[in-house]
């Protein structure tokens, strides 16, 4: 079932290294290539990438309200048959961004920045730059790492930086079947204060699909579907703690694809618990659902997912079987 070698899971410091993890013969290069506006990760031989990662605002937020614009998150992710399964600035919810972190309900020096919905203008995500030395193209995988900067808009002097974020992105070439990749996430108090997260039912690691698994008709059924490692659709599982969430349906290009997002064992709280939408094609892993956390200076959060890009259905034995593999790591 696999093309890949037996150590692709291996750890991220062999990855940010450098190290060859695979056997010669067995996978492609994986070519990351840093632009001034994206980074993009190709495999060797296909003509879509696996995803983007954008460092400044894409053309499309010039076509929305200032404050929605975002960089720092990665649009479009491609299916192995080239086929996008994220969506960016959809009309229903602009501030969801294709596969992105942002914290909702927080408090901070009496404060109460928000991270999620930019329409409150209270707290912004920003790229910084990319980490020294991060870019790696070698046989079998490849990787950066880059910081962002999120701040506190809230304050009457002005913003305030509140948290550096360092994502380290590994995309793994496993064989033509799917796409696989890990983000990890570490995120730093900047200064002496600490960040509440607040009790609040959604919030943290997210993605949004496509347009075409959404319907704006009340009564309609989602066109696009979400179901958990235990078989649970997007009401019976929302708010459930499942070992991993896959969302499929059809996609512009034809035919269907899809993503499943499995979180590490490591993680805070696992397993956490998920906002499953009941209609948009969302969900998010979100660890405050049931009681506030906080993030304290000189203890960074932590957290890091995989990512199982296919085309038609899941297939519960392929996820199941990277969800070992990252337990095993």
């Amino acid at each position: 079932m696999h093309n890949s070698c037996s150590r692709y899971a291996g750890s991220l410091f062999a990855v940010f290294l450098g190290t060859g993890l695979c056997g010669q013969g067995q996978t492609g290069p994986v070519s990351v290539v840093d632009g001034e506006e994206t980074i993009t990760v190709t495999l060797d031989g296909r003509s879509n990438p696996v995803l983007i990662y954008n460092k400044v605002a894409t053309k499309e937020a010039s076509k929305h309200e200032p404050h929605f614009a975002r960089s720092g998150y990665i649009h479009p992710l491609y299916s192995p048959a080239g086929k996008v399964v994220t969506g960016d600035f959809p009309a229903d919810h602009k501030h969801q961004h294709a596969l992105f972190f942002a914290w909702t309900k927080t408090k901070f020096q009496k404060r109460k920045p928000e991270f999620w919905n930019q329409k409150l203008e209270a707290g912004r995500i920003s790229f910084m730059g990319v980490v020294e030395g991060s870019i790696v193209s070698s046989e079998g995988m490849g990787s950066f790492a880059v910081e962002h900067l999120w701040e506190d808009l809230t304050a009457p002097d002005g913003p305030v930086p509140v948290i550096k974020e360092k994502w380290k992105v590994t995309v793994y070439d496993v064989g033509k079947d799917r796409h696989l990749f890990d983000i990890e996430s570490i995120q730093e108090m900047l200064g002496d204060k600490s960040l509440t997260i607040e009790k609040y039912h959604y919030g943290g690691m997210a993605i949004r699909g496509p347009d075409t698994w959404y319907s704006d008709e009340k009564e309609a059924t989602p066109p696009g579907s979400i179901v958990t490692d235990e078989g649970l659709d997007r009401i019976e599982g929302n708010h459930s703690r499942p070992k991993w969430v896959a969302m499929s349906g059809p996609v512009e290009e034809g035919g269907e694809a899809g993503v499943a997002v499995i979180p590490a064992e490591s993680n805070f709280r696992h397993p956490q618990w998920v906002r499953l939408h009941p209609n948009k094609p969302y969900f998010v892993y979100a660890p405050m659902v049931e009681e506030s956390f906080k993030i304290i200076p000189g203890e960074p959060y932590i957290s890091k997912f995989r990512y199982v890009v296919f085309d038609g259905e899941p297939d519960e034995g392929i996820i199941n079987g990277e969800a070992q593999r990252m337990a095993e790591d």
